[in-house]
């Protein structure tokens, strides 16, 4: 065979001909003889391309005609169903996530419909490699949802964002307004890494996939580091702001989580972690599984279910507490939860929580204390009026920021 024609799995799911020879064997004696001049390894991409064609001719197809488009389109609708499988055996039943399944519901009814229709939009161009054939290129901004890659462009992710494609690299990106995630095909590429960050606003989170599986909630001011790789000895990411972690399990490669002054090693468990500067500490929560805590100077702590690490800035001592972990994790569902909690220790939250600067003009309101539940669907002014009637506590909002004072102190 030609030195420069790759037999991949990508590649032969582009080839009209392969396709033809899967379902008919036309020209069987060609393809025969070309498979048995292969490579051990082009030999497992040929394979692998035949097993694709056969199983999605098994969805009773009717068109004996099946043509290269319609094949890629159902190759990357497989790789999204092989998706949603892995993430539904990773969940455990919990209160807090119940609506979490809810997201994957499309994609599910999707692939029930895969043997009636023939969705041709889905994909505009699976051999596109760049970002920017697909998302909008954006200044540095505080405003929306960033992603960044390694070419350091920045890329907007918006309300009307909605798109999937198949890098050059064998990464299949899916993503729209609230939620990416990243699979591996066949062909996926290691020797180059590509790096990204993930910036999420204040007022707005978002959600990430991993490509082994891993799922990322990123709350207010959070910035994600992580990259793509599937054969390093550990799965690294580092992250400024807050994020609750679901990891895929994998006994070999263990998942680091690097936030300013705290590493969390896990293998296959459900953690938050929050770290904001104004706080002046990062802290780590367990749901379920087993973690281990470390400080820089590599002192560590093995952290329990319902337990939290706490590391204060330039101290060493990691303190170990039992918390109230619906409390911890309440954001994920769009909740803020305080108990006995002062207005002025609230402050920091609902900043993030609304994406304002809540101002206190009378000190005797930072003692006022709170207990109660907030919801995410429930604006400013709804909150507002809450303080208003029920603790008197007057306010006045100038553009983003919301003056809180009693009477007629101003």
């Amino acid at each position: 065979m030609s030195e420069n024609k790759k037999y991949t799995v990508t590649n032969l799911l582009n080839n009209d001909d392969f396709i033809s020879w899967v379902n008919s064997k036309n020209n069987n004696s060609f393809w025969i003889e070309l498979k048995g001049n292969l490579s051990d390894k082009e030999k497992v991409a040929f394979t692998k391309a035949e097993s694709i064609i056969k199983k999605i001719r098994s969805l009773n197809v009717e068109d004996t005609n099946i043509s290269s488009t319609f094949v890629q389109e159902q190759y990357i609708k497989l790789l999204e169903a092989s998706s949603i499988s892995q993430n539904k055996e990773q969940v455990k039943p919990k209160i807090f996530k119940l609506n979490r399944y809810l997201k994957y519901a499309a994609a599910i009814a999707l692939l029930i419909s895969l043997s009636t229709a023939i969705y041709n939009s889905y994909i505009s161009n699976l051999n596109n490699n760049s970002f920017s054939e697909h998302l909008l290129v954006s200044d540095f901004n505080q405003e929306d949802i960033l992603l960044q890659v390694s070419d350091n462009e920045y890329y907007k992710i918006t309300e009307a964002t909605d798109n999937k494609w198949l890098t050059f690299k064998g990464e299949f990106v899916s993503i729209n307004s609230g939620n990416i995630s990243f699979v591996a095909s066949d062909d996926i590429k290691n020797e180059s890494v590509r790096q990204y960050k993930l910036f999420v606003p204040a007022g707005k989170k978002f959600h990430l996939t991993l490509i082994d599986g891993t799922e990322v909630e990123l709350n207010s001011n959070s910035i994600l580091s992580f990259n793509n790789s599937t054969i390093s000895k550990q799965r690294n990411v580092s992250l400024k702001g807050e994020a609750f972690f679901d990891v895929a399990h994998n006994k070999e490669r263990s998942f680091i989580v690097q936030s300013s002054d705290m590493i969390v090693e896990a293998l296959g468990t459900e953690f938050n972690i929050s770290d904001y500067s104004e706080n002046e500490f990062s802290s780590t929560t367990l749901v379920n599984g087993s973690i281990r805590v470390s400080n820089l100077q590599g002192e560590n702590k093995i952290i329990k279910p319902g337990e939290q690490a706490k590391l204060f800035y330039n101290q060493d001592k990691i303190i170990v507490q039992n918390v109230d972990v619906q409390k911890v994790v309440a954001w994920t569902s769009g909740r803020m939860i305080f108990r006995n909690e002062t207005l002025e220790d609230l402050i920091p939250r609902m900043n993030r929580w609304f994406d304002v600067e809540f101002v206190i003009l009378d000190k005797n309101l930072k003692d006022y204390q709170f207990t109660g539940t907030l919801k995410k669907e429930n604006d400013l002014t709804h909150y507002l009026q809450i303080l208003k009637y029920t603790r008197g506590v007057s306010y006045k909002i100038e553009n983003k920021q919301v003056k809180l004072f009693i009477n007629d102190i101003q």
